[in-house]
């Protein structure tokens, strides 16, 4: 009787040891759909390279989440930031100004180039409009000389 108390503890622990190694918190099947499984050949795979394929994968997501974090924690604040539109650009539109439609590009005289960052449509014709882009709590603004509205944009060059 003594010495199957141990062997019982033992196996107990063989389980939950193996039951922890297979109790992923992602699996391939809940992120691919069933025609990517299948398109794909994961749908092919024996349990064993199933199983392989699902360990490496946690592996994987587990060091992502690491890194993520740990680049979190070394970026300085908005603040030590110098953003690219603070102090606020000022220059004059290259050309013509016929407002934004979506995914609008801005050249500047000053060489600077912007895109638009956020959906918005607006039409308004002039000719080398001066333009003031300014920092935000949502990024940088651009103000078109003589246009009442403003619109998000982001520096491309």
């Amino acid at each position: 009787m003594k010495g199957i108390v141990p062997c019982i503890f033992f196996a107990l622990v063989c389980v939950i040891s193996v039951a922890q190694t297979t109790d992923f918190a992602i699996t391939i099947e809940q992120l691919m759909t069933p025609q990517e499984l299948k398109e794909s050949g994961v749908s092919r795979l024996t349990d064993t390279q199933r199983h392989a394929l699902n360990v490496w994968l946690n592996r994987y997501s587990k060091s992502l989440l690491q890194l993520a974090n740990r680049s979190a924690a070394e970026e300085p604040t908005q603040s030590t930031v110098r953003s690219k539109c603070s102090p606020a650009v000022e220059s004059t539109l290259a050309g013509n100004f016929n407002g934004w439609s979506g995914d609008t590009i801005f050249k500047l005289d000053n060489g600077q180039i912007w895109e638009q960052a956020e959906y918005a449509y607006t039409y308004s014709y002039s000719y080398r409009p001066e333009v003031t882009i300014y920092q935000t709590s949502g990024g940088c603004r651009m103000k078109v000389e003589d246009e009442n509205e403003t619109i998000l944009v982001k520096r491309i060059k």
